[in-house]
């Protein structure tokens, strides 16, 4: 993923969705919350020091989106890191990444003890209390590293099949005890489940969902009209992230004054809707149907509530609309009743 894609402003210029994704993915037990995201520098320099002689080089890693958080529970920095595509060297970037962060740390520390350990002179002394290996290593026994979590979230729609241990790309298989063991942490977002998909309250409920779905029109449909509310105003930052990671000319005919909304999105349920009527869209049409059919959302009231009230808003007869949610038509007419006057 290029460094300056649209699709890292999902979680770059918004904490809401940073923080849902990493509290869905790996902190449920240790939940962090947008207002405590501080931004971080995204890049990362260290210097490494490489021969007695004083001899080193500058290390530069840049991340696709990273902030950092401080509270009573977790100290950390997190990064995100976009992949369209299945890199067979991401374990090892992944250890680099975080190594470099890791090295700008101690060399921040380094550089605290040395100023702080200055004579008026400009030599340097060693304070009381302060051991050999603690003066010699310029780090204290309480100091301390804040860890680095790395994310990455894989946009591909072919399943990876590339490592994701820095073990797998060793030569033999067997996994020696006294080897560093690192394990890079993968969302494979085309091989989410719907249900963990709909766990997302916020708008990346819409990304993932549109994105997994997207080469399939019947399910894209069915997802389209069972999650309504998530699709009715969809933020500009959304639409540019979907029609990077998709290239949907569907979307790009939705982006009109027309379908945008009060609060600067687009309706997107409306304007497939729309597309639909002038017979442009009938493979989205029939997957609603094919999805009720199929029970891709079965036993789930709200969401053919909300199918059938699509199903209306194309043109569909009550009875035709009843039949294909399998409910009484007195049901489909009570929904409808309550929809009236409303899109």
């Amino acid at each position: 993923m290029k460094k300056d894609s649209v699709t890292t402003l999902l979680f770059q210029a918004n904490n809401e969705n940073f923080a849902e994704l990493f509290n869905r993915t790996l902190l449920a037990g240790q939940p962090v919350s947008p207002e405590e995201l501080d931004e971080e520098n995204i890049k990362e320099t260290a210097y490494v020091r490489i021969t007695k002689e004083g001899g080193g080089t500058t290390l530069v890693q840049y991340r696709d989106v990273v902030k950092g958080v401080r509270n009573e529970r977790i100290f950390a920095v997190l990064g995100i890191e976009h992949q369209s595509e299945i890199d067979y060297a991401m374990p090892y970037r992944v250890l680099e990444l975080d190594f470099v962060n890791y090295a700008r740390q101690m060399q921040i520390i380094r550089e605290r003890h040395d100023a702080e350990w200055k004579t008026e002179k400009g030599k340097r002394r060693r304070p009381p209390g302060i051991t050999d290996g603690e003066y010699l290593g310029r780090f204290l026994r309480t100091d301390r590293l804040v860890r680095c979590v790395t994310l990455v979230v894989y946009w591909g729609e072919e399943p990876w099949d590339g490592p994701v241990r820095l073990s797998d790309l060793f030569e033999t298989e067997a996994e020696a005890p006294c080897a560093v063991q690192v394990e890079m942490n993968l969302l494979d977002v085309c091989r989410m489940s719907d249900e963990e998909i709909c766990s997302y309250t916020g708008e990346l409920r819409t990304v993932f969902g549109f994105r997994k779905h997207a080469e399939n029109k019947e399910r894209l449909g069915a997802f389209i009209a069972g999650n309504r509310e998530h699709f009715s105003s969809v933020s500009e930052t959304a639409m540019n992230a979907l029609e990077e990671l998709t290239h949907s000319p569907e979307l790009k005919k939705i982006r009109t004054p027309e379908y945008q909304t009060t609060e600067g999105g687009y309706n997107v349920c409306r304007g497939i809707q729309g597309m639909i009527q002038d017979g442009k869209l009938e493979g989205i049409k029939e997957g609603i149907q094919e999805g009720i059919r199929e029970g891709i959302l079965e036993g789930e009231a709200k969401a053919k509530k909300e199918m059938s009230r699509s199903l209306a808003d194309m043109g569909m007869s009550v009875e035709k609309i009843a039949e294909a949610a399998k409910v009484s038509i007195p049901l489909v007419r009570e929904w409808l009743s309550e929809n009236a006057g409303c899109l």
